[in-house]
């Protein structure tokens, strides 16, 4: 489950990172827009009800520009009924209550991950409908990833859905950058689940494009992540970070400044909104935005300057880091 406050934040600088280095909106047609790891379809629920979407793009976005994966039956199910309702509610409220029901084409029940490996096999028999979703996703030029991925190998929550499988493609990625590049002895943390999200996004958005994810902050300042670091900044032209704290793995004074968890349950690490953006055009070196959301804050204080600060862009509090 992720907060509403978070899921705002995230949306509303998509949006204005993309308009800021692209001269487009999530409204925009031709802006594909993916949530790769849906659940039950908190993204697509509020995207659809946030006003970023105008209401004369609404019907062509839904029809084929949004996109969600989720990897369990049962909250694929509750996705598709979480974005239909809200979808058949808007369109009752624009054109009356003779608006037709639509299902939702852009849901997929798939591991993502295990989607664009090379020896992913069409299940054709049991869901033909649901492969050739797929395949038409695989071919679009996608803009837009948000999100809440899995977060860990080692986290005993709803998320470790695919914690220990083995995805060799995408997991050859990261050996050849994140790990070839890491100075750690021990870089079996690299291969978490959040930190093979990135990598896949990082992949799917090919050379244009915008990742906006809330995962585990791990990767901010761990040693075996340096090599992560170091690619990232030269992956990417832009990094925006917002650390949110709440390590719950810390002791004494430390844990007291960490603050409260910005999730109700199923995590113990630090929380991060990261928003990456590779534009071939933007001419300068990775500008790279950092901030803080401070000590001794609670759940709910951490929420609230979430919900005021309503994007990434401008957040107070930003410095500018020079990696080294």
């Amino acid at each position: 489950y992720t907060p509403v406050e978070i899921v705002d934040f995230i949306l509303n600088s998509a949006d204005q990172v993309l308009r800021a280095e692209f001269g487009q909106g999530l409204t925009d047609e031709g802006v594909h827009i993916l949530d790769g790891f849906t659940g039950t379809g908190t993204f697509m629920v509020r995207l659809l009800q946030s006003g970023l979407i105008k209401p004369e793009d609404l019907a062509r976005k839904y029809a084929n520009e949004l996109h969600a994966n989720e990897i369990l039956l049962l909250a694929y199910y509750i996705a598709a009924v979480n974005i239909e309702t809200t979808y058949h509610d808007i369109m009752r409220g624009n054109v009356g209550d003779d608006a037709p029901y639509e299902p939702f084409p852009g849901l997929i029940l798939t591991d993502t991950f295990q989607s664009w490996e090379a020896d992913d096999k069409l299940d054709l028999d049991v869901f033909p409908e649901n492969n050739e979703r797929l395949e038409k996703l695989k071919a679009l030029p996608i803009t837009v990833i948000i999100g809440n991925p899995p977060y860990s190998s080692g986290q005993d929550s709803a998320n470790d859905n695919n914690a220990n499988e083995k995805y060799p493609n995408l997991d050859a990625a990261i050996r050849d950058t994140y790990a070839a590049r890491s100075t750690a002895t021990n870089k079996n943390s690299l291969y978490d689940s959040y930190i093979r999200a990135i990598k896949w996004a990082t992949l799917r958005i090919k050379d244009r494009g915008v990742i906006a994810f809330v995962t585990n902050g791990g990767f901010i300042d761990s040693n075996t992540a340096d090599g992560m670091r170091k690619t990232l900044a030269e992956e990417f032209s832009a990094i925006h970070v917002f650390n949110l704290r709440g390590n719950a793995r810390t002791a004494g004074e430390q844990r007291r400044k960490e603050g409260g968890t910005v999730f109700d349950a199923g995590s113990r690490a630090t929380v991060a909104i990261t928003v990456l953006v590779r534009n071939p055009e933007s001419g300068t070196a990775t500008q790279i935005s950092y901030a803080d959301v401070g000590d001794y804050l609670s759940r709910e204080q951490k929420l609230s300057i979430v919900e005021r600060s309503r994007s990434i862009i401008g957040l107070a509090g930003t410095t500018q880091i020079a990696p080294n």
